[in-house]
């Protein structure tokens, strides 16, 4: 098979994937097949939403991934895989919802709500290092990764000096997650992951057995022995995927947003003399930049689809940020509308694996974002962002800002 050099790892895709979807769609439909990722790329916002509730597509990834790997790799990784063995992301009922359940009660909006207090602690607190410190400052190490992970931390019941771990492990896992196999590092990072993760989640669990606590952790080990609870190994798996996905996906969020509010003065000044726009504004900033470009799937059923035919064992990349920009389904892709509504963006996915943590990655987006842009007036972006390059993600590497005058009119530094 062959098809058009789509390729999300090419640095321009990499800088701005909306103008090579964009053209993508143009030249070849909402669906094209990429020679490059061996993977077929939905764009259209049609087809994937249709496509995100069609069990012929499958998260399925960990059976057999040990057997696929060269033997002299399995064991570096073998401690890895069996944390993603847990994730309910990549498996398909019943074991998805096995695997969920226990977890579910935790992250409704409305027991999300109860972490109010908490997030505006945690934002006040950061601001005020913020105000303290210098005036250049990169925003994803100071503030964009800081809060989700602080955040995530206290609902696990992770000290908060372990807090400042999880960016690190964080990029260590995603080597794995995102299986990227040909780096000449792999073995080494994924081993490491492990280990760190081990390190720090390990003497939880029998700290929690004897001393339970209101926390998360917790509450999952209370379950562990019943029919329907969770193994060790699951829990562990559980906990790195919510960590993972809890922290990485926020932090994207609020740089991505960072950026793009930066780049629309009229958007940002409405965002900070608005406050009631606050709730639409999130969905549009999801929609926008959404923090997944792509997520995956394979085909489990040979099958047609828009003039296509996929074939078993194929590769997909449900392709999310192009069907956010797709001008099929929304007026206007590429202009930043803060009032945008409905705006029936994809960026937590859809159907059975709608995003668990979707309502916190809400609320502490909504709680951050504009006490940063009121506190820091003058907050400005003193560069370009540079962007992580990876297929999965749009996610900043780095944004460096300067802060301008003073929080609460007064700056030290």
């Amino acid at each position: 098979m062959t098809g058009p050099a789509v390729d999300l790892l090419d640095p321009a895709a990499v800088a701005d994937p909306h103008s090579s979807f964009a053209r993508w769609r143009a030249e070849h439909g909402p669906i094209v097949w990429s020679e490059r990722h061996r993977a077929w790329l939905v764009m259209g916002h049609a087809e994937l939403t249709e496509a995100f509730g069609d069990r012929r597509l499958s998260t399925e990834r960990m059976a057999g991934f040990l057997d696929r790997l060269p033997p002299d790799r399995r064991a570096a990784v073998a401690d890895g895989v069996a944390l993603l063995d847990g994730w309910m992301l990549f498996h398909e009922p019943p074991t998805h919802e096995r695997l969920r359940a226990p977890l579910r009660r935790s992250f409704t909006p409305r027991a999300v709500s109860r972490l109010e207090a908490t997030v505006e602690q945690r934002v006040e607190a950061l601001l005020d290092q913020l105000a303290a410190g210098p005036n250049d400052v990169d925003l994803v190490e100071a503030f964009c990764h800081r809060l989700p992970a602080e955040v995530i931390g206290d609902l696990f019941g992770i000290p908060a000096e372990s807090a400042a771990w999880l960016r690190s492990w964080s990029a260590d896992f995603g080597v794995l997650v995102f299986g990227a196999t040909r780096r000449a590092d792999y073995e080494a990072v994924v081993r490491r992951s492990a280990a760190t993760f081990s390190e720090h989640l390990g003497p939880l669990m029998p700290q929690r057995r004897t001393q339970p606590a209101d926390d998360l952790l917790s509450a999952l080990i209370e379950v562990e022995d019943d029919p329907d609870g969770l193994s060790t190994t699951e829990i562990l798996g559980a906990c790195s995927l919510l960590l993972f996905a809890g922290h990485d996906t926020t932090a994207s969020l609020l740089g991505s947003s960072v950026a793009a509010l930066d780049a629309d003065a009229g958007a940002r000044e409405q965002l900070c003399s608005e406050p009631a726009v606050v709730d639409n504004a999130v969905e549009e900033l999801l929609r926008f930049e959404s923090p997944p470009k792509v997520m995956v799937r394979s085909v489990a059923e040979s099958h047609e689809r828009s003039g296509r035919w996929f074939e078993a064992g194929q590769t997909v990349f449900m392709g999310i940020l192009a069907a956010n920009r797709d001008p099929a389904r929304f007026a206007d892709p590429d202009v930043l509308r803060l009032d945008r509504d409905p705006n029936p963006h994809l960026a937590f996915g859809f159907g059975h694996h709608f995003c668990l943590g979707a309502a916190l990655a809400r609320l502490e987006t909504r709680t951050a974002l504009p006490a940063l842009l009121r506190g820091f007036p003058d907050l400005r972006l003193a560069g370009r962002p540079t962007w992580q390059p990876t297929v999965a993600d749009r996610s900043p590497a780095s944004l460096p800002a300067r802060l301008g005058s003073g929080r609460r009119g007064s700056r030290v530094g």
